[in-house]
Formats: structure tokens, C-alpha cells, sequence
């Protein structure tokens, strides 16, 4: 596993009006389960699997960003992403803390999938399928929501 840097410190239940009164307030997550599986995607540049997420754009919001990361990743269009709290990690190297909204949903089938220049493919994942190479930070959200927030 791959940490690049960063370790989980915690998952922070709140009401999404209210991460604005975190800072540092980095990218969305967009977590979405299928058939008791969630998404990942192959990240070719960090060659990982990832749950799919990333920095928001000037001016759009933590959900935007979550809905636009899902579908430029994954291919996957969901809007009704509901918040669940925010990913606290730690930069191991400046010890900065940063937050991550975390959206999620649950869908009945994937909507076909288009290798394009950030990822090479995507699947399911039961959380003990052998996998290979995963964000180290991504599994440990991905085995909090396992154990700890079921829709």
C-alpha cells in the first residue's frame, strides 16, 4: 500500500453546513458502493487503486467536485451523492492537517467505462479480494465505511 505521504487520522460525522469551520478543506470523495462493492479506479500516474476523488475547481462546491471527480474518473453519473462527514489526514511529512468531504451512494449497476488519461480501468472491490497496490488512506476509509457506516 501507498500512503504518498499522507496517514488517516479519522472520519468526522458532521452536517455538511458545517465543514466550512475546518481548514485546511481539500478535494471531495465520492465513495460509492454496488452489490456490497465499491468503486475504485486505477490510477495510472500513481499506478494505484483509488477511491475516485480530487481538488475542487475555483468556485465549485465540496459536492460538485465529488459528482465531477466520480464521472472524469470512473464514468459513473450520480447526482444524489449524500454527505457523510469529513476524512481527516495528516501530511507525515509537515505534519499539516487537511479535511476531505466525503460523499456517498449506492448504485444498481456501473455505467460503462472509458480508459482515459488518470485512469486505465476501475471495479468493484469486497475489501478482501486480493487487489494489489491501493492508496493506503483510501482503504482505511474504505474499511470505516465497511465497518462503521452502512447506508
Amino acid at each position: 500500500m501507498n500512503s504518498h505521504g499522507f496517514q488517516f487520522q479519522d472520519f468526522l460525522h458532521m452536517n455538511e453546513t458545517d465543514i466550512h469551520h475546518y481548514h485546511r478543506l481539500a478535494g471531495s470523495y465520492a465513495v460509492i458502493s454496488c452489490r456490497e462493492k465499491y468503486l475504485l479506479c486505477y490510477n495510472t500516474l500513481r499506478e494505484q487503486w483509488e477511491i475516485p476523488a480530487g481538488r475542487r475547481d475555483e468556485g465549485e462546491t465540496a459536492k460538485e467536485c465529488a459528482i465531477r471527480e466520480l464521472y472524469e474518473e470512473t464514468g459513473q453519473i450520480v447526482q444524489d451523492l449524500a454527505f457523510k462527514g469529513l476524512l481527516k489526514v495528516k501530511n507525515v511529512t509537515t505534519n499539516e492537517i487537511k479535511y476531505n468531504p466525503v460523499y456517498v451512494a449506492s448504485v444498481e449497476k456501473l455505467r460503462p467505462f472509458q480508459e482515459n488519461v488518470e485512469t486505465s480501468r476501475i471495479r468493484l472491490w469486497d475489501l478482501k479480494e486480493p487487489l494489489g497496490n491501493i492508496d493506503q488512506v483510501d482503504n482505511q476509509l474504505l474499511e470505516f465505511f465497511n465497518y462503521n457506516v452502512k447506508e
